[in-house]
């Protein structure tokens, strides 16, 4: 039995899916295994690679959520680690990982850190970064920041670069699988019910990847009209999940001048139409009785 599994759902990204797979065969730590959940049309061929113990598992294209939770409660590792299909990785990222569980018994969760080329940011810029991975549960915003160099506690983790030791993932069902589209926020949602459970969530700036961000496959939405749609509804989907009902006036608000501001910078009124949509369809989560939660335990 391995003591790490690391879980990669992949679509669409055939190339950069093995240079993430070639990195993990780099490895200094070695007690691991890779479960990649491919849901691809055609299933990837010439696997595996070498260096990789891998667990190939072929499945419809349901969402990352659906992937990550298929292994979730399949593997037999201790911890899953969890990465993207389009990261790259220093040979000390699974040690790094591992140590932090070793040496932290009570440890349930950590996230790690994610620079991403496009953003831009220079070194020092991310060394300014405050407080990382943040949620306002008065008015339902996100605040993201997994660039910062210093150690905390964080309310949320970014999906292509973090951890939890899989019987606390398996206490909460997994991933909420009623979030779709291109799944903004899946990753909020998992660890605000992580911390709601009582388990804590560690922020390691030193255990970090580089994420390419690949612009075709995964959940990628290209439409900026459908993708400002699924953004504004899973949005509210999180907020209705966790946000106190006294915030949910200034969270409307806000979604509708944001969804204006994007529109208008685009020039397109389809943003508007489809992300107002969205923001009417998310709402209806607040709803009482309204199916909010559709984790693995319960499907």
């Amino acid at each position: 039995m391995p003591f790490v599994s690391v879980i990669i759902p992949t679509r669409g990204r055939d190339a950069c899916v093995r240079q993430t797979l070639r990195d993990l065969g780099e490895q200094d730590f070695r007690d691991f295994d890779v479960w990649l959940v491919d849901q691809n049309d055609k299933p990837l061929a010439g696997l595996p690679l070498p260096g990789v113990a891998l667990v190939h598992e072929k499945m419809p294209p349901l969402g990352s959520h659906a992937g990550r939770n298929h292994a979730i409660f399949r593997t037999s590792a201790e911890v899953c680690v969890f990465v993207d299909d389009d990261v790259r990785l220093e040979p000390g990222f699974l040690a790094a990982h591992a140590r932090a569980y070793r040496e932290a018994q009570g440890l349930a969760c950590v996230a790690g850190r994610v620079v991403q080329p496009r953003d831009g940011f220079s070194e020092e810029q991310m060394r300014r970064m405050g407080r990382p991975a943040r949620y306002n549960r008065w008015i339902g915003t996100v605040s993201g920041n997994f660039v910062g160099v210093e150690r905390s506690a964080a309310e949320h983790i970014h999906e292509c670069n973090f951890s939890a030791r899989t019987s606390a993932l398996r206490a909460i069902g997994g991933f909420n699988e009623e979030f779709r589209g291109n799944a903004y926020f899946e990753g909020a949602d998992l660890a605000l019910r992580l911390i709601d459970a009582g388990f804590a969530i560690s922020y390691r700036p030193d255990i970090a990847l580089t994420h390419l961000q690949d612009g075709g496959g995964g959940n990628r939405v290209s439409d900026k009209a459908r993708h400002t749609y699924w953004y504004m509804r899973n949005y509210a989907l999180l907020g209705s999940l966790h946000m106190r009902r006294i915030g949910l006036p200034f969270f409307g608000s806000y979604g509708f001048a944001y969804v204006l501001a994007k529109a208008a910078k685009n020039g397109d009124a389809s943003i508007a139409v489809q992300g107002l949509k969205g923001l009417a369809d998310g709402l209806k989560y607040f709803i009482p009785g309204r199916r909010r939660l559709r984790t693995r335990n319960e499907l």
